[in-house]
């Protein structure tokens, strides 16, 4: 009798327990299917897969002109005199002060 009273005591606690901590949910979240017929889905693939390929060739020419540009800042820094790079990261020139 006492492990019946017990085991109820239990399960009515859990059950009380379960109950306070369920949250009402928001409505059920419904997706909208369109069926389309094969030359429909067909064009619509091909439009996908050309996007994404300019997307891509867009990507790759602006990495290439960033490339291009440093390589070119680069060589025209590295081609002047000493002097003229010292000058141009702002550093003074065999010790003398720059004044303004």
């Amino acid at each position: 009798m006492k492990k019946l009273l017990l085991a109820s005591l239990i399960t009515a606690a859990s059950l009380v327990s379960a109950s306070a901590l369920a949250t009402p949910t928001s409505g059920m979240e419904r997706m909208t299917v369109t069926y389309r017929n094969s030359l429909d889905y067909a064009l619509y693939q091909y439009t996908i897969e050309l996007m994404s390929h300019y997307r891509a060739e867009i990507q790759t020419s602006i990495q290439r002109q960033a490339k291009n540009s440093s390589q070119a800042m680069a060589d025209a820094f590295f081609t002047q005199t000493p002097e003229a790079q010292v000058a141009l990261v702002d550093f003074p020139v065999k010790g003398s002060a720059r004044t303004e």
